[in-house]
């Protein structure tokens, strides 16, 4: 069939250009800069930069403040996160270590993925023990501050810059936190969140990318520092051990 005026679908330029921009923006593990944005879909300079400014104050792209390079933030993600059963496939996936982990552990484990400003629970393994953590599905909590939060802003580079001109305070407080997930391979929460309450988290990847964190917490009583990295590295191998970290 011959495409007519009649029949082809109506294209709206700017939004088009948009989108254009933003798969160039994916497209580069390490940013881009607006010049080599504009001429990648053939925009001028000044279209581009205006076509990203607005995508940067709709929270869909930010800039690297120590190179000026575009990259992408999480919200488009997050919108994606919205269609229903969208984290099925890898609730199903990690559902078989957290029951390893809190039968081994004896405390509560649960899976957490990022949102837009803070991370929602998709999965939980409830303590068998009568003193526990109850973690709630669907519930929120914020990044700084808290193990889970910690793990996933050390691999979403967008977001921490992000966070970091929104919430400058917390970012200097707990930078160094964000940073030592990168050595360590986890990180501790030791009652800085909430007082009497312990959780170690490590990163959860899929095709090679983090998408996710596992966390488990306890009362302080029962998860000093020892234990909790002891709980970690044991996170740790059961991820590897499933094919998963």
């Amino acid at each position: 069939m011959v495409e007519t005026d009649s029949t082809r679908p109506h294209r709206v330029q700017s939004v088009a250009r948009a989108f254009a921009l933003l798969e160039a923006v994916g497209s580069a593990a390490e940013g881009v800069r607006l010049s080599d944005a504009a001429e990648s879909v053939g925009l001028s300079r000044s279209t581009a930069h205006n076509l990203l400014s607005t995508l940067e104050s709709l929270g869909y792209v930010t800039q690297r403040s120590s190179a000026g390079r575009y990259i992408l933030t999480e919200r488009l993600t997050e919108l994606a996160r919205g269609s229903v059963g969208s984290d099925d496939a890898l609730r199903d996936a990690i559902h078989p270590v957290l029951d390893k982990l809190a039968s081994i552990s004896t405390e509560t484990c649960y899976l957490a993925v990022p949102a837009l400003r803070d991370y929602v629970y998709i999965d939980t393994v409830e303590s068998s023990q009568p003193l526990k953590l109850a973690v709630p599905v669907g519930g929120h909590d914020p990044f700084f501050g808290t193990a889970i939060g910690h793990v996933l802003l050390a691999f979403r580079p967008a977001t921490a810059e992000r966070l970091s001109r929104e919430q400058p305070e917390e970012w200097a407080r707990w930078k160094e936190h964000v940073a030592a997930v990168h050595d360590l391979g986890y990180a501790l929460d030791v009652e800085d969140y909430q007082p009497g309450l312990c959780c170690a988290a490590v990163p959860v990847r899929r095709h090679g990318r983090v998408v996710a964190a596992l966390g488990v917490s306890g009362p302080a009583s029962r998860l000093p520092q020892d234990r909790l990295r002891e709980l970690a590295i044991t996170a740790s191998h059961l991820l590897t051990t499933e094919g998963i970290g």
